[in-house]
């Protein structure tokens, strides 16, 4: 049904009433057979239904008052006696009761159908649009979806990046420390249901260092990932591999084998890791230290199983490199005594347990006083006499030896500068640089505080580096070199033949003076190999214009043979043992009371 609130509706019911009221005056005014007038009340009657079927309340008001005003006029005629075209009056008044009756039980019911069926567009309306909105919602539901699934990509892509990360190394896509170490917990845990021991392996590069500086830090790089690639193939079904950084790699060894089985597999990797391998337009040999612990023979501990395997790979490189070293209770006594004398090394300048001895140094040809050796030496309260040997790497580990080189030469200046001005000795006072010393970024600083401190003359002192400070970085070793020679000081090489130096670094460097080391020294005239190797080192630095000192001579035949090639300066006990600052004193007073003779150092050339 239509409103009946609207402009047309007003318009259609005044039509309607209109025909009402038109057909009432025809039978009123016109129409005088009750026939027809019947008809007309019908039609009346039509026009009834159909306003208020049509128009509902409207329709309904207008209806009931065309009808009551039929009605009254139906009851005027009554009182009067009159009638509407041969209708009688009272019969034509009860129609228009019964249309007024009839008409309000239509519009009753008419009005109630009406709202149920308003109720039902309504929930028509809502489901319409219920299921508009859930078409709207679904496919706002299939793009959140879709949206979704981008987001969980983008969250599991981010979680497993975040994984290899903090899991895998970029470099050869191996376990890195954290996650080898997470795994090698849960296979020491998983051990007290499966009863299985395993055997875990550092294998370390020996003198990788190299490879990066001399082929550069990419084609050290393409080594280890190479390696890790070599390793990864080379490695039992159910081993697991780790890189732990820079050179070290890991390797559990899961399958049950004996020790000496252990060490033949490992010794099977050792001889593969060692073929040459192509870089760029170079090719590299390099061999490997393998360090080896046991699960749980040697400990049930995993902290100190791989600190027992680093234990025994550091052995392995002790011993000469390109070693297999099985963990053993000794490596581990001899570390805790290497901790003791690191702590106790600590305060042994304060309780003043260090001191130096002074070894001469004297020209072949002449026999004169050339000048001395600075040396260190440790008498502790708790270890005794400690050898240089032990002490001084352990001092380059852990950094300490910056601090006891500069004791060491501030000590040895202060000595001779009270023998220059005592008995006017001006001959050379050498001091041994550790590598870890030269390489440190104040030394040069130091250096000539040092020398501001003691007023000691710079064109005395001999600083003596070894050839493994050559293999830090050239560029930056040979621009101290230069400082230092610049200050007016001598730059001796010690120990040479023993490192890794080529001939090379002879002619790039600055050097003054080449010492040739002591084991060399001991082997004259045992063999004729030997003697040659001397042989060649004092020719090729004779060449080069480099004065040459020879240590550790302790016979005739070893100075008759080093005088018969011409080296310049011997140092040894032939000539003389290490001496204390008082020693140095009675060594330079003139027996005869007079004044000391002054000596001059070798040239520098």
């Amino acid at each position: 049904m239509l409103p009946d609130d609207t402009a047309l509706a007003t318009v259609r019911i005044a039509i309607a009433g209109m025909v009402y009221l038109i057909l009432d005056a025809l039978m009123v005014f016109l129409i005088r057979n009750w026939v027809v007038t019947l008809l007309l009340i019908q039609g009346q009657l039509a026009v009834t239904v159909y306003l208020i079927l049509r128009f509902r309340r409207s329709g309904f008001l207008m209806a009931t008052c065309l009808n009551g005003l039929a009605l009254i006029r139906q009851i005027y005629l009554v009182r009067t006696g009159g009638s509407i075209g041969g209708l009688n009056a009272r019969m034509a008044m009860t129609f228009y009761i019964d249309a007024i009756l009839a008409g309000s039980l239509l519009a009753f019911y008419a009005m109630r159908n009406a709202g149920n069926y308003d109720d039902a567009l309504k929930k028509k309306e809502l489901i319409t649009k219920a299921y508009y909105q859930a078409s709207v919602s679904e496919e706002q539901l299939w793009k959140k979806n879709q949206e979704l699934e981008k987001s969980n990509k983008i969250i599991t892509d981010d979680r497993e990046q975040m994984y290899r990360l903090a899991y895998i190394d970029p470099l050869t896509q191996l376990p890195n420390r954290r996650k080898f170490q997470i795994d090698l917990d849960q296979i020491a845990a998983s051990f007290g249901v499966s009863g299985r021991p395993f055997a875990l392996a550092f294998i370390d590069f020996d003198n990788f260092k190299s490879v990066n500086d001399t082929l550069g830090h990419h084609a050290g790089d393409e080594l280890i990932r190479y390696t890790g690639f070599l390793l990864s193939k080379l490695k039992n079904t159910g081993d697991s591999l780790g890189h732990i950084g820079g050179d070290e790699f890991v390797l559990i060894i899961r399958q049950k084998m004996t020790r000496e089985e252990i060490r033949t597999y490992i010794d099977y990797i050792g001889k593969m890791v060692r073929r040459p391998v192509r870089l760029g337009e170079a090719t590299v040999s390099v061999s490997a230290s393998f360090g080896i612990s046991f699960f749980p023979e040697d400990t049930d501990h995993v902290p100190e199983l791989m600190r027992f395997a680093d234990m025994a790979m550091y052995q392995a490189k002790k011993s000469g490199k390109n070693q297999i070293r099985l963990f053993q209770k000794s490596m581990n006594d001899q570390l805790v005594r290497e901790t003791r004398i690191i702590q106790g090394l600590k305060g042994a300048i304060g309780r003043n347990e260090l001191f130096l001895v002074f070894q001469p140094q004297f020209f072949v040809e002449s026999g004169g006083l050339r000048g001395f050796e600075t040396l260190i030496r440790w008498k502790s309260a708790e270890f005794g006499m400690v050898s240089p040997g032990s002490f001084i790497p352990l001092a380059e580990r852990n950094g300490m030896i910056v601090q006891i080189g500069k004791w060491v030469m501030r000590t040895a200046c202060k000595v001779f500068k009270q023998v220059q001005v005592q008995y006017g000795f001006l001959g050379r006072l050498a001091v041994n640089v550790s590598p870890v010393q030269l390489m440190d970024p104040g030394f040069i600083d130091d250096v000539k505080q040092i020398l501001k401190e003691t007023a000691f003359d710079p064109n005395c002192l001999e600083l003596e580096i070894t050839e493994t400070s050559l293999s830090n970085s050239v560029s930056v070793v040979m621009q101290k070199m230069d400082m230092l020679r610049e200050l007016g000081i001598v730059i001796a090489l010690d120990d040479f033949g023993t490192g890794y130096s080529s001939l090379s670094f002879l002619q790039q460097m600055p050097i003054d003076l080449v010492k040739i080391d002591k084991s060399f020294i001991d082997k004259i005239n045992q063999d004729m190999k030997s003697n040659q190797f001397v042989s060649s080192i004092l020719m090729i630095v004779r060449q080069l214009n480099i004065p040459s000192l020879a240590e550790g001579v302790e016979n005739e035949w070893q100075r008759d043979f080093l005088r018969l090639k011409k080296c310049d300066i011997i140092q040894g006990f032939l000539y003389g043992r290490p001496v204390t600052a008082s020693g140095v004193l009675r060594l330079l007073q003139p027996p005869d009371g007079g004044s000391a003779q002054q000596m001059t150092g070798v040239s520098k050339k």
